[in-house]
């Protein structure tokens, strides 16, 4: 699909829009034809590019922004919770959790001797 640009007719100074490919357009007010060349294109191309490299610079900025936002909430956060596993360091069933399964892996854990019983 070919993107429509808008230009000012160069003699009733009206808008109009146009394919952007290089061809001539008639003004839909005054009839006057305007050609579309493939310099005027070029010509206005480069604004596009400063259009993007600030566009861009936005965007990383709002980057940067937003990842130093998350790391510092982030730190606060683990701030919080290493308070707290100092105040009660039972405050989670982390511990209590890794004991259950120590104590059931022991359960299935077979001896040596296992294999020689008769079942």
């Amino acid at each position: 699909m070919v993107k429509k640009i808008i230009i000012r007719c160069p003699k009733c100074k009206k808008k109009m829009k146009i394919s952007d490919k290089p061809a001539k357009y008639r003004c839909p007010n005054c009839g006057e034809i305007y050609k579309y060349t493939l310099l005027k294109k070029t010509v206005a191309y480069p604004g596009k590019i400063v259009a993007g490299v600030f566009q861009t610079g936005r965007d990383i900025v709002t980057g940067v922004k937003t990842k130093y936002t998350m790391t510092k909430n982030t730190a606060k956060y683990m701030k919080q919770v290493k308070k707290n596993m100092k105040a009660d360091p039972n405050w989670s069933n982390v511990k209590k959790e890794e004991n259950r399964m120590k104590e059931a892996e022991k359960g299935n854990k077979k001896s040596f001797f296992d294999k020689f019983k008769k079942k």
